[in-house]
């Protein structure tokens, strides 16, 4: 079968469901909870997955990339092509409140 026939028996749901496999390697939660994935397109022969980081020159942007794309592969058997963008202000302060409340560390208000 192709990637353009696998792709288009593969349902949004689907490609979620894998992603709740993609677990970010420092807050051991998976990159959907933590509102790090935008958007999910499927174009004809791949999906496009875009992924919001709070900086774009993290350290582990490249990681990241690759925990989705090799989570992607091994639960739907396509390939996925990744876009970064860097977080709004009102998702960092979110994702901000997260990864305090992930480490046990006080909200500021």
């Amino acid at each position: 079968m192709s990637d353009v026939q696998r792709i288009k028996m593969i349902s949004p749901k689907k490609i979620k469901d894998a992603l709740k496999k993609a677990i970010h390697p420092e807050l051991n939660k998976n990159l959907l909870k933590l509102s790090m994935i935008r958007e999910i397109k499927t174009q004809s022969n791949k999906v496009i997955i875009t992924l919001v980081i709070p900086f774009l020159h993290i350290p582990i942007k490249k990681q990241l990339i690759n925990i989705i794309k090799k989570t992607i592969k091994e639960n739907l058997n396509i390939n996925a092509n990744v876009n970064v963008q860097e977080m709004n202000n009102n998702e960092k302060k979110k994702f901000g409140d997260m990864v305090k409340e992930i480490r046990g560390l006080p909200l500021i208000k």
